[in-house]
């Protein structure tokens, strides 16, 4: 559910529609997911400030409290390191 409710905020924020991969990863209490968007539209999933990025985070804690995980969105940048804005987001 949090998996689709992602894809389809970051598919209307970005103009490469093609180039979204989203990887799920469970570990135990913990739910991390991985975004990848085209260079060109990092910022966009980012935002000023980071503002956009950590309104999906907040959603995720909503949804993992609910369901008792911790849940991680990370925007992964062409290096394979999230990008500097980006923190852990637990539940």
């Amino acid at each position: 559910m949090l998996r689709e409710f992602l894809e389809a905020s970051v598919r209307a924020l970005v103009d490469d529609h093609e180039a979204i991969h989203i990887e799920e990863e469970r570990n135990g209490s913990l739910l991390r997911y991985r975004i990848r968007v085209a260079d060109a539209d990092r910022g966009r999933v980012i935002g000023k400030n980071g503002r956009i990025i950590n309104a999906l985070r907040t959603v995720g804690q909503a949804v993992g409290s609910k369901n008792r995980v911790r849940v991680q969105i990370l925007v992964i940048t062409e290096e394979a390191q999230p990008a500097a804005a980006e923190t852990e987001s637990e539940a």
